[in-house]
């Protein structure tokens, strides 16, 4: 199971991710936690349906996850570990946390021309985003310079509809080249296999 942030995730989990994992003899269900996630959250939801699943995995953004109650050094790997602390300790060998650096919206800068395309945009900007950062992962500096708030400053952008179709065009191979965290963690689930 693969619990989400919100339906733009859970969208490119179905139509993309899903079907790879099916490959490898890896069937998914995704749970939306609707936009609001956070440690309490996190806990009361995963906590129910970890005794369903053999595994379970998240794809949540940094950026966008609920501050309450995280440290202002946090990170990636710390905020992961909370995660995988707030499941019940004899099930924990069962959760993957994953957090997107970022922000999902991060990915779709994996291409650019693709990107510019399904944004109905030229790809300059992008272009000179990609240049500035070097690391997708790493696109952000402010609450009013996230991954999301560059698109919208540029173009109409509608996050359930552009995400999902723009990144299903770029590829998982090419997110996975450009986007080194995105890739470890579906590397980590392809092991998972069953087949």
């Amino acid at each position: 199971m693969i619990s989400v942030e919100g339906s733009s995730e859970e969208k490119f989990i179905d139509e993309v991710i899903a079907p790879h994992l099916t490959g490898f003899g890896i069937f998914v269900s995704v749970q939306n936690m609707k936009g609001s996630v956070g440690l309490d959250k996190i806990e009361t939801k995963l906590n129910g349906l970890i005794y369903s699943y053999d595994y379970i995995t998240t794809l949540y953004d940094f950026y966008g996850f609920k501050k309450k109650g995280l440290e202002n050094n946090e990170t990636k790997e710390s905020l992961e570990d909370k995660i995988k602390n707030k499941i019940k300790e004899t099930q924990r060998d069962k959760i993957i946390p994953y957090i997107q650096m970022y922000e999902f919206e991060a990915l779709l800068f994996s291409d650019s021309e693709k990107m510019a395309d399904g944004l109905n945009t030229n790809k300059n900007w992008i272009d000179d985003i990609l240049n500035k950062f070097g690391n997708i992962e790493t696109i952000n500096n402010s609450k009013e310079t996230a991954p999301s708030k560059r698109i919208g400053k540029r173009c109409a952008y509608i996050k359930t509809t552009h995400a999902p179709n723009i990144l299903k065009k770029i590829g998982l191979t090419e997110i996975r080249k450009k986007c080194q965290g995105f890739n470890a963690w579906l590397t980590q689930l392809e092991s998972l296999r069953t087949i």
